[in-house]
């Protein structure tokens, strides 16, 4: 019976029920039956209606009267089959009707049910709206006091100022670092107050570039006229990287030779500033853009689960199509869908652990700084990925080994796969002569990375010179008396990259950034038709 209201409930209505239909057959031969009978025993209705001889026989009314005996079960059965298709039509409309009304029930007590939770999610958003406003309030407060302490501090700023420049010139060389120093936090610290002060982050950034590219061209038309600016219109980003990179780690770092490239592969950076051009604007804003950014690089170098082999935080920085372009690699976790839209939202944070309580202002400081630079930012999830390579080994008495290794990622870790299809964490080898070289090429790739130099003695391990800033293998090699082991290990390179470009002032004078303004128009225009009269140029 169960199984029969589920059926009926998941197939529609039929919305009729199967009619009985008249015996039209069984009446009609039986009027004739009546008939025929009546002309073979009436004298007079004979003579109206004579009938051929042959039909007065016994055997004829015998065969009439079994025709109507057909007829009449051919009714009586077509009777039967209508009257239990009915029934059954009629039984199906109740059990729908009953189901209706249970599903009637379940609606309604889901309706009750819903109400509930809307109740509960309208006091969740009023609790929220509320903290935002509690948020928003003590935004514009921080706002106001920023303001007044860059009012009142200007003159507290300019006799630190001129007490430091005064030291720096009577100061020997010992102490002229140290006091160059502070200068340097000085002026930081007052970009920082300027910034905190602004209405429009974006826009107060947009109006101080309009004003050091009307310098920059000033002191380039007038180079021989050399004639005092202000303050200086552009700086090198080399410089305002090294100088981001200095204030987060917490080791000196090796001095910046200007204009030449700068490495650093120590501990837990890897750092590659190329010389790039020349960028607007204050020197301090990129490095608070970097600031932000590299903190958050470190924040999640600390943890545990995303440690590794290679350094978890990468810098670099280099020139493309006119453009210094900065990458910001670290190990944290990726951002998901969710998180995506508001990244850059004010007060938005992913740091959401109890450990650490963000306040959603590092990334809003840094869209902020790339909008007004009129430059772009993006960030993207880096995966491990599933590969082949082709491994060659050279052995010093000449013999040549190449071996094919399967990458494929078990539980978010990249494992080689063996022989007999179980995932291993190294693929290893070992060698009665020393290695002279190894040859490692993606499958699909003419990408070939070569290593060898292999000291005789000691552990040696060797990373993918192809991604220094973030390999996705490497190599350790271990010499031993006719015993020599070599490993190949890959590597979890998964974590969040930060891309930056931003317009050199080289650029910026080209006019090579006005082509978005062309395309501005172009798309102007094209929206444009649709509103014209017909006929109209």
């Amino acid at each position: 019976m169960s199984d029969q209201k589920t059926d009926t409930m998941e197939s529609a209505p039929r919305g009729r029920v199967q009619l009985v239909t008249y015996p039209w057959l069984s009446v009609l031969g039986g009027l004739l039956l009546i008939t025929y009978l009546l002309v073979m025993t009436e004298p007079a209705l004979a003579s109206l209606y004579p009938l051929p001889v042959q039909w007065h026989g016994v055997e004829v009314k015998y065969a009439a009267l079994g025709l109507f005996l057909v007829l009449l079960m051919f009714d009586l059965r077509r009777y039967h089959r209508q009257h239990q298709r009915q029934k059954t039509d009629v039984k199906a409309l109740r059990e729908q009707v009953i189901a209706l009304w249970q599903d009637k029930k379940q609606l309604q007590l889901k309706a009750h049910t819903y109400s509930g939770h809307a109740d509960k999610l309208k006091l969740f958003i009023s609790d929220k709206l509320l903290e935002y406003i509690e948020y928003d309030e003590k935004f514009l407060h921080f706002k106001s006091i920023a303001a007044e302490v860059r009012h009142n501090g200007v003159i507290s700023f300019d006799k630190v100022q001129t007490a430091l420049q005064r030291a720096l010139a009577e100061s020997g060389p010992e102490q002229a670092g140290e006091y160059r120093a502070a200068l340097d936090a000085m002026r930081y610290l007052w970009d920082l107050l300027d910034l905190s002060t602004a209405d429009n982050l974006a826009l107060h950034i947009g109006n101080l570039l309009c004003e050091c590219e009307e310098h920059y061209c000033q002191r380039l038309l007038n180079s021989d006229e050399a004639a005092p600016l202000p303050y200086e219109p552009a700086y090198a980003p080399q410089q305002a990287a090294w100088r981001a990179l200095a204030l987060v780690s917490p080791e000196p770092l090796p001095m910046l030779a200007p204009g030449e490239d700068y490495r650093l592969e120590e501990g837990r950076w890897y750092v590659h500033l190329a010389p790039v051009g020349q960028l607007l604007g204050k020197e301090n804003h990129l490095v608070l853009l970097l600031e932000n950014l590299l903190k958050n690089a470190q924040f999640f170098s600390g943890k545990r689960s995303y440690r590794s082999p290679f350094a978890p935080i990468a810098l670099t920085l280099a020139q493309e199509q006119g453009q210094a372009v900065l990458r910001i690699y670290n190990r944290g976790p990726h951002i998901s869908d969710e998180d995506r839209p508001n990244l850059f939202q004010l007060g938005f944070t992913t740091r959401r652990t109890r450990e650490h309580h963000g306040r959603g202002l590092g990334l809003y400081f840094v869209n902020e700084i790339v909008k007004g630079y009129e430059g772009r930012i993006g960030v993207h999830n880096v995966h491990t990925p599933e590969t082949r390579y082709a491994v060659r080994v050279e052995l010093d008495d000449g013999e040549i080994i190449t071996d094919l290794i399967e990458v494929e990622v078990v539980d978010g870790q990249p494992r080689c796969r063996t022989a007999d299809g179980e995932p291993s964490e190294t693929r290893d080898w070992t060698f009665r002569s020393p290695v002279l070289s190894v040859e490692v090429t993606p499958t699909g790739s003419r990408d070939t990375r070569r290593i060898s130099d292999f000291a005789s003695k000691g552990k040696q391990v060797r990373f993918d010179p192809g991604h220094p800033e973030r390999p996705a293998w490497q190599l350790e090699y271990q010499p031993k008396r006719n015993a020599h082991q070599l490993g190949f290990q890959p590597l979890d390179m998964s974590g969040v990259e930060f891309e930056i470009r931003l317009p050199t002032a080289q650029l910026r004078l080209d006019g090579s950034e006005l082509g978005r303004d062309e395309d501005i128009d172009a798309e102007v225009e094209r929206l444009d038709e649709r509103f014209r009269v017909p006929g109209e140029a």
